[in-house]
């Protein structure tokens, strides 16, 4: 998928061009940089559940001095502004967002 693209998964919009997303309340938010590749990176993937490593790699490219709970941080932002089951924890593995049938 392009970048620029609308993303639609578990009741969530993200609109790229814009850096907007709709949570589940459907009230828009206004992303930052590294939000919208988090929840890019986990919209592309709706369904599979992807590790601290795999996100990282997504939201920090090539930096190396990342905080252990930066990832924790942004989670916690975006089930903020998008809603609190927006981002699925599943323990010792990683995040998902539920794919829409």
């Amino acid at each position: 998928m392009h970048r620029g693209a609308v993303l639609r998964a578990a009741g969530l919009t993200l609109d790229e061009t814009s850096a907007t997303a709709t949570g589940i309340d459907g009230q828009e938010n206004s992303l930052t940089r590294r939000e919208l590749a988090l929840l890019r990176a986990l919209m592309l993937h709706a369904g599979q559940v992807l590790s601290r490593a795999q996100l990282e790699a997504q939201v920090y490219d090539d930096e190396v001095d990342i905080e252990s709970n930066a990832i924790d941080f942004l989670i916690g932002k975006l089930r903020v502004k998008l809603g609190a089951k927006a981002i699925k924890n599943v323990r010792g593995l990683g995040w998902m967002v539920v794919k829409e049938s």
